[in-house]
């Protein structure tokens, strides 16, 4: 079978359609940062809001796979990806699986095809921030930082002097033409933007994380010695019973991160993150069976650099833009799908939205309600089913005896899930094909609702449910909003 090979081409501003577009953009997280990028490089004015006082320092792993690095890779002819693959884990050959026991079970190869070397990018989530922030910095992207926006303004007449925008806790207002509220999964624009409850729902698990610096004290370890080969970096995930744990190093030896996802009911209150105390790591991975390897891990990570952290999930949500004639304001990234860890996509997928949306208001001609309504028509069902996803990969890990028996028995159970409808999808080439026929069905006032007018996902998530039957399934991602009395939204 030939290889599927996509290149995305970055915008070069020749032909712009939206010249001084006033974009403004809430979230300097990867989702953000894609949007003012990609806009700023098809000519439009960008200027982001973020509550961050610096580039983000803190945090452990990120991972972008194939279809957000492609957008990456394009970025300044490819000195973005030149700049980020000496700091990123590119100096393995696989993904190994473990059950708890410490038993191997699997490899998976870390690079599914060739052409990823440029474009899967993982490592520390401030290092990768720092690179492609700078970037939106020499484009010209204004940057107001440790600015938290605690309301949204919307003044005008549409057609005339209409401005949207926001206002800062200290005061700070922004108004432009559009706002891209990029403010992630605790986003206060689900709120204030789309009147939606302040739901917490804990999703039953919460994970345990943290990232330091290996020393040559570690080198000598027994245990530790593993993860501090100069010349291989090491990537490997470990799995029980509702315990599924990560582990990658890389950096020729030096950084470490991992990550313990674990079963969770407890309260989210009003932080879903808070210091983690190694005593109670380590009570999982004794009451899951879990290897000594693990442990030292987790005995040598400094007591600062662990933090626990409440999976919280957002279920699907009917529309993305507030429900009035002429919108100009929507959620993207995390604020509008939340996803779990275990999907894989969560920052891949906030790149495609940063890149369509981009594509969209180009196209639109400063026609922004168009723009907001066709980009989500284009990204809707994918988005769900991506969305949807993480769920059913969390119930793989957990709920499967893994065993090398069982694994013999279904040598496909521990492939990571990558199809190539995911990991080619080239969104912004997407955009660009979808946005003049959607485009008609808005103008037309085509009837139906949200997920029947839009773009079809384009795949389907497999799911193993061993108990039930050998062979994977399909994944139900029939779209469900988050309220359950409440029905998909129709659009008239």
């Amino acid at each position: 079978m030939t290889e599927p090979y996509v290149r995305s081409v970055a915008p070069d501003g020749a032909n712009p359609g939206a010249p001084g577009l006033r974009v403004v953009i809430v979230g300097l997280g990867f989702c953000g940062l894609t949007c003012a990028i990609e806009c700023r490089l098809r000519g439009m004015d960008v200027v982001v809001v973020e509550p961050y006082p610096t580039s983000r320092t803190q945090g452990d792993v990120i991972d972008f796979f194939a279809n957000g690095g492609m957008i990456i890779e394009s970025w300044d002819d490819g000195r973005i990806a030149d700049q980020l693959l000496p700091i990123c884990i590119n100096r393995n050959d696989t993904f190994k699986f473990y059950n708890a026991k410490g038993e191997l079970l699997f490899e998976d190869i870390w690079l599914k095809y060739p052409h990823h070397a440029r474009r899967q990018f993982a490592g520390h989530r401030g290092e990768l921030h720092t690179v492609i922030s700078d970037y939106a910095a020499r484009l010209g992207v204004v940057l107001h930082l440790g600015e938290t926006v605690v309301d949204y303004l919307d003044a005008g007449t549409e057609g005339v002097d209409r401005t949207v925008g926001v206002v800062c806790q200290s005061g700070l207002r922004v108004t432009g033409d559009v706002v891209l509220c990029c403010d992630g999964p605790k986003s206060l624009a689900r709120t204030k933007v789309l009147h939606l409850p302040d739901n917490k729902v804990n999703s039953g698990y919460a994970i345990y994380r943290a990232f330091y610096t290996l020393t040559d004290e570690m080198r000598k370890d027994i245990y530790m010695s593993r993860f501090c080969d100069p010349d291989h970096d090491f990537t490997g995930m470990w799995v029980g019973k509702d315990l599924h744990a990560l582990v990658y190093s890389w950096n020729r030896g030096r950084d470490l991160g991992w990550v313990l996802t674990h079963k969770d009911e407890h309260d989210i209150g009003e932080s879903w993150s808070f210091p983690g105390k190694k005593s109670d790591v380590l009570a999982y991975l004794d009451d899951g069976g879990f290897c000594e390897l693990l442990k030292e891990v987790v005995r040598r990570t400094p007591d600062e650099r662990l933090v626990d952290y409440k999976l919280v999930w957002r279920g699907p949500l009917e529309s993305w833009i507030p429900s009035e004639p002429n919108p100009r304001v929507i959620v993207l990234g995390d604020a509008a799908h939340c996803h779990l860890p275990t999907s894989g996509q969560g920052a891949s997928q906030s790149v495609e939205d940063g890149a369509a949306i981009a594509v969209c208001l180009d196209k639109a001609k400063g026609d922004v309600p168009l723009a907001l309504r066709v980009f989500e028509r284009i990204r809707f069902n994918r988005q769900h089913v991506v969305h949807m996803s993480s769920i059913s990969i969390r119930n793989e890990y957990h709920h499967i005896n893994w065993t090398r028996d069982f694994v013999r028995e279904h040598p496909d159970a521990l492939v990571l899930r990558r199809p190539d409808w995911v990991l080619e999808h080239d969104s912004r080439a997407n955009a660009e094909q979808h946005f003049d026929h959607l485009a008609e069905d808005v103008r037309a006032g085509k009837k139906g609702n949200l997920s029947e007018l839009s773009v079809p996902a384009g795949g389907e998530i497999l799911e193993i449910r061993p108990e039930e039957e050998e062979e994977a399934r399909p994944v139900d991602t029939a779209f469900s909003p988050i309220e359950p009395a409440s029905q998909t939204v129709v659009v008239a």
